[in-house]
């Protein structure tokens, strides 16, 4: 039986929808869970947890059907499919998050209910988007494909022609991030780094150009917030070497380890400067977003999505290496008025909360269900 009340958003599976261990995608989507306006029932579903879910949000735990056969993800949605066949009421739309795969599956084993695509990252990276032709299946057969950044939605149509490009229903549904700030904050002279700890986000670059620089700067001090994965476990060899980066530091200079979401944006509200160091092509950058709800001045890169955001409202580096980090860094700590100058720009030119991003998100879905 269609029920026109419902819309289910299928996790990534490896996704942990807590708020002590959500990462970047979980965010979003209870963030877009919360913040919808439409009249449908929202029901979430992904992996078993081991605490609870997100409060005030429906979330239905499956588990894989034979993993070892299909892979979790692939083993996900099948397990989807066979509840959803059990279901009396039927969704009007299925929002697949960030996995092209799982999305063509769905859509393979059902033709009743529409589905769309939510792109959280490059989809030429990801099984089941990598090729054209795959991609142009995708464009042919969903209903819709959602991305986070003008960056992603190009990523989707490289190597479309114009009338392929023209006949995509491709959504731009850009990232929000909630300030739950009601004014200015006084700032420390406090540096923060919070991200996953891992290569592309170009933290050792970016400490090895603190460890250069705050020595100069006697009086200041950084945090270095992450882990390899989005909770604390066994040292990764390329943590290691961030932290032998700012040994020399002493100090001036701590790493915190993996922190719930709720914890960041309170050492955010404290620090005048955040530094996203991107070094890979980033998609939208979440913790862009996230140092300048909280009024940060903030040095970042001008890798994939980030200048849509960042740019006129933070220092970008263009070629994001140590030298080139440093000499950003030691502009901001050695000019007051150029630190006081981002931090004013980032607390009063800031539209990016999450009611919009729900908003963009559910005139898209509404141009679906239609």
């Amino acid at each position: 039986m269609f029920n026109a009340k419902y819309i289910d958003l299928v996790l990534p599976y490896k996704e942990i929808f807590t708020p002590l261990n959500a990462g970047a995608v979980a965010t979003v989507v209870s963030d877009l869970a919360n913040h919808t306006t439409l009249e449908h029932k929202i029901h979430i579903y992904g992996r078993p947890l081991t605490s609870k879910s997100f409060p005030n949000l429906s979330y239905i735990a499956l588990k894989s059907k034979w993993p070892l056969i299909y892979g979790h993800n692939i083993g996900f949605a099948h397990s989807y499919i066979a509840h959803l066949r059990n279901r009396k009421t039927q969704p009007s739309l299925i929002e697949v998050h960030g996995r092209c795969q799982v999305a063509a599956t769905i859509t393979k084993l059902q033709k009743q209910i529409k589905v769309a695509l939510f792109l959280h990252n490059d989809p030429r990276k990801m099984k089941g988007g990598k090729t054209l032709a795959e991609r142009l299946w995708l464009a042919k057969n969903l209903d819709g494909i959602f991305a986070n950044s003008t960056y992603i939605k190009k990523c989707f149509l490289d190597g479309f022609c114009a009338q392929e490009i023209n006949e995509t229903p491709i959504f731009l549904t850009p990232l929000g991030a909630t300030r739950n700030l009601k004014e200015k904050p006084s700032k420390e002279k406090t540096i923060i780094i919070a991200s996953r700890i891992v290569p592309e986000k170009g933290i050792l670059e970016a400490a090895l150009a603190l460890r250069e620089i705050l020595p100069l700067f006697p009086d200041w001090n950084v945090k270095i917030i992450g882990a390899k994965h989005f909770r604390n476990g066994k040292m990764s060899d390329y943590e290691r070497a961030v932290k032998e980066a700012i040994a020399p530091l002493q100090g001036q200079a701590e790493m915190l380890g993996f922190l719930p979401f709720a914890e960041i944006n309170k050492e955010l509200e404290k620090a005048a400067i955040a530094i996203v160091p991107s070094i890979w092509q980033e998609p939208a950058s979440r913790a862009v977003l996230e140092a300048l709800a909280n009024g940060c001045a903030l040095i970042t890169t001008k890798m994939g999505g980030i200048p849509e955001r960042a740019e006129g409202r933070a220092l970008l580096v263009e070629y994001p290496d140590s030298p080139n980090f440093a000499t950003a860094l030691k502009s901001l700590l050695s000019d007051t008025d150029k630190l006081s100058k981002l931090q004013d720009i980032a607390w009063h030119d800031y539209p990016f909360n999450c009611t919009y991003m729900a908003q963009q998100a559910d005139i898209a879905r509404k141009k679906i269900i239609v």
